[in-house]
């Protein structure tokens, strides 16, 4: 009995945590088992290698790859690396949105200052505004990016059964 309350409490806490993130919807729809968490560190080196191209765009390759590599290939991994950087930016403003409001509910929802700032959108981004502050600040893991990353059209829809093949 102890194993099925654990599992339940797991299954809430993973549901609430992609909730708040706003990537719940697109984790039920990826997910072979409903509540079964995405493990970076199990991901095959296929998946592993389109996560980095997409996170860190061309400094995955070596300086000869890359000068061997076709213009327009370099081109489109530019291209979709900085859409992920700009995607990871607007995400990681609403999380601070939402945690400023949370703060302000707290302390100042009775002052008309308070009651303005918590009536803003919590999902405004700034895309001029670059928000500095690292994921692991943020509590946002790599598992959390690549649901977003599906989420955004970055990673295909089917990233996590894609099967390692040798070239």
């Amino acid at each position: 009995m102890e194993t099925n309350k654990l599992y339940e409490y797991n299954k809430q806490k993973l549901i609430n945590r992609y909730q708040y993130l706003g990537i719940l919807g697109t984790y039920q729809t990826i997910s072979v088992n409903l509540y079964q968490p995405i493990v970076y560190n199990n991901l095959n080196q296929r998946q592993h290698f389109l996560f980095k191209r997409v996170l860190h765009g061309l400094n995955v390759y070596t300086p000869e790859e890359i000068k061997s590599m076709h213009s327009l290939k370099r081109k489109r991994i530019k291209k979709v690396w900085r859409r992920a950087q700009r995607v990871i930016n607007g995400w990681k403003q609403i999380i601070c949105n939402r945690r400023a409001n949370e703060i302000f509910k707290e302390y100042f929802s009775k002052s008309v200052l308070g009651k303005a700032i918590i009536d803003t959108d919590d999902n405004y981004v700034d895309d001029k505004f670059i928000n500095r502050m690292t994921l692991k600040e943020l509590d946002i893991k790599y598992e959390d990016l690549i649901i977003k990353f599906i989420q955004e059209g970055l990673l295909p829809q089917n990233f996590l059964s894609l099967k390692y093949v040798k070239s």
